[in-house]
């Protein structure tokens, strides 16, 4: 058993369904969007799965509720324990939003994920959403199947474990020439400038080996240069109260956008 963790009427029915495909992968070609670069949201792979899938028993891993609250709890309850300060050798933050889903985001991820290709897209931008961020994590099994719940679980873990690599110096101004440990995906978990999230899941076998793919996008990318949050006292700028359950993250309805010309950093 091995495994490897890296670091994404019926006929009037089907003719409707295939219209609102068209005209949402219409949208997503719009060329402002991304500024002349590909958005994969435009002519993206089918449900059966993009030209890397052929051959490879390649399958879309529902996302059900039960997963779509695990994947908001887990990034709640890691950002409430740097918010409150709990997180060794970083300060807690005036103004951390409680994330929620969005089924754009989500939609756009599941757009990479059914390349079943491990890798980041140039571009996934929305008529609403600016500068979209992305983790991306993939485990391999030989010899075994996993439940989503416990992959989802260990892939966010991962992701946020790197933050033993970074430094408050780096988030409180993150340098553009910055070398070292990967700890972009950690930035993203932990950025102030985001309050929603979506991902999608893909299967397929590769080389004998079962690969499972998670893509989250975000509704922000933390950019080069910025502070990734405000350090100061727990949720003294909230503006409409904590959250009840992780009290150090602003009530939803205080979650603002922000979203500012600056380059991407690159996670």
């Amino acid at each position: 058993m091995k495994n490897n963790t890296y670091l994404m009427h019926p006929i009037s029915a089907t003719i409707v369904c295939g219209f609102i495909g068209l005209l949402l992968a219409q949208e997503y070609c719009d060329p402002s969007y991304c500024n002349g670069q590909s958005n994969v949201g435009c002519n993206p792979p089918p449900l059966t799965g993009g030209p890397f899938c052929t051959g490879k028993n390649a399958s879309v891993i529902t996302i059900d509720a039960t997963i779509r609250g695990l994947i908001v709890s887990e990034h709640n309850r890691l950002r409430n324990q740097l918010a409150i300060g709990n997180l060794t050798g970083f300060a807690s933050a005036v103004r951390m939003p409680t994330l929620a889903w969005d089924d754009t985001l989500a939609d756009q991820a599941g757009h990479n994920a059914r390349s079943c290709v491990f890798s980041h897209d140039a571009c996934r931008n929305t008529a609403k959403y600016a500068y979209v961020g992305q983790n991306l994590a993939a485990q391999s099994f030989y010899g075994q199947t996993n439940a989503p719940t416990s992959l989802v679980r260990n892939m966010v873990a991962t992701w946020w474990s790197e933050y033993k690599d970074a430094t408050q110096a780096q988030l409180d101004h993150f340098p553009s020439n910055y070398t070292g440990p990967p700890i972009g995906h950690f930035i993203q978990m932990a950025s102030d400038r985001t309050s929603l999230i979506g991902c999608a899941m893909q299967y397929w076998l590769q080389d004998m080996f079962a690969m499972y793919y998670l893509v989250c996008n975000y509704e922000r990318s933390p950019f080069i240069s910025e502070a990734v949050y405000k350090k100061g006292a727990v949720a003294s700028e909230c503006t409409a109260g904590t959250n009840a359950k992780y009290v150090g993250l602003c009530a939803a309805s205080a979650n603002e956008q922000n979203a500012r010309a600056f380059p991407y950093l690159i996670c």
